[in-house]
């Protein structure tokens, strides 16, 4: 389909916004880019024409950490659910995302995700491959996690991990563990992405195959003036930090000095959804904990955070309400994500011959309508 979003205050990239400016779609790519809709003099015989006056358009969100959504689980789903969540996620304007496979998954399980997602081809929200949250993690960190099912790393585990996954693209670890040093080589090598998180680490524990941090200030040792935790080093500006910005894993205040003291390229808002996402408020299951789940908050009957119930567009509105600008927020739910995996050629901005994946919203960033797979959801 080729579709004409006239009109419309386009969020470009990180630097650039266009007040009133358009955007030339032909089917999955981004034609041309006008920053002034009255510019567009071309032959419109064959294009929708969609007037976006009032309506704010960003690239699609890429969510690089999420278990889940509308009680469907990546611990569980067969292809049919994949297909499912690919669909629900669309809706919200995450147009990208990997899956996230829990802590909770014995080693049997991790081999029948693989099996399921490995060449899996989703429909709607592109599936760029697997995030697994362990299971070598800190006891210390749990989360809701069982901490039998938490293993010292092991080179042959992760050998044969590689071996069996083709689109392993992350992995949370706890870096202070006895073993870590080993596996963080050769994941490296096979370039996936080491993620120290549910972790007790220090600085002096971790190496140059660290690349970032699993939701900064969730289940790790928290900011202090004489240990220099994972909290003080997110704050060095050398590595990645993940950020659940709903308000309730981390303190309003607490943003406000992410904001203005961590630099904007290594910031990525990610859901850390669980599968109570999207349900009414309740009682659920999640993992191995009994939860509930009240307006934006879902507690394990333990008292931690089971997760999050919220979207990256719900995470954009809070920083937002913070002060942060359109072309900080596309860095933040876009474009340093397709950076940090190497998608960026294709996603993340508004630019010509790039994907025409897009969210179109209102000025509270209410999303409107989304355009994925060169097709608008709400046609």
């Amino acid at each position: 389909m080729k579709y004409l979003l006239n009109h419309a205050h386009l969020i470009v990239d990180g630097n650039r916004e266009y007040i009133d400016g358009a955007l030339l779609v032909n089917n999955e790519t981004i034609e041309d880019v006008f920053y002034n809709a009255n510019k567009v003099n071309i032959d419109l015989l064959d294009y929708k024409v969609i007037d976006c006056t009032g309506k704010v358009i960003m690239p699609g969100f890429f969510d690089t950490h999420t278990h889940g959504i509308n009680g469907l689980s990546f611990d569980e789903v067969d292809t049919r659910g994949m297909d499912d969540i690919s669909r629900e996620f669309a809706k919200d304007g995450t147009t990208s995302f990997l899956a996230s496979l829990s802590y909770d998954c014995p080693v049997e399980q991790y081999e029948e995700r693989f099996k399921v997602m490995n060449d899996y081809d989703a429909p709607m929200s592109r599936f760029e491959g697997i995030h697994m949250e362990g299971p070598f993690l800190s006891t210390k960190h749990l989360g809701i996690g069982d901490p039998e099912k938490f293993l010292k790393p092991n080179k042959q585990m992760v050998e044969d991990i590689l071996n069996k996954c083709k689109c392993l693209k992350q992995m949370t670890i706890a870096c202070e563990i006895d073993g870590y040093k080993e596996v963080g080589v050769l994941l490296h090598e096979h370039g996936v992405k080491v993620m120290c998180g549910h972790s007790d680490a220090c600085l002096e524990n971790l190496d140059d195959n660290v690349d970032g941090f699993t939701h900064l200030f969730n289940a790790m040792r928290g900011l202090h003036h004489r240990d220099i935790t994972l909290v003080n080093c997110a704050f060095m500006n050398k590595w990645m930090c993940e950020l659940i910005a709903d308000g309730n894993h981390v303190d309003r205040n607490v943003l406000k000095l992410v904001i203005n003291n961590i630099d904007r390229d290594k910031i990525m808002l990610v859901s850390d959804s669980s599968t109570a996402r999207n349900l009414p408020d309740g009682e659920y299951d999640f993992m191995s904990k009994h939860c509930t789940k009240n307006d934006t908050k879902f507690i394990s009957s333990d008292g931690h955070y089971a997760g999050s119930v919220v979207s990256i567009n719900d995470e954009m509105k809070v920083m937002r309400e913070l002060g942060v600008k359109y072309t900080d927020l596309l860095l933040y739910s876009s474009l340093n994500a397709f950076k940090f995996y190497g998608l960026d050629k294709h996603f993340g901005s508004l630019v010509k011959g790039k994907s025409s994946d897009c969210v179109i919203m209102d000025e509270e960033l209410n999303v409107i309508n989304v355009l994925v797979r060169g097709k608008l959801l709400y046609d």
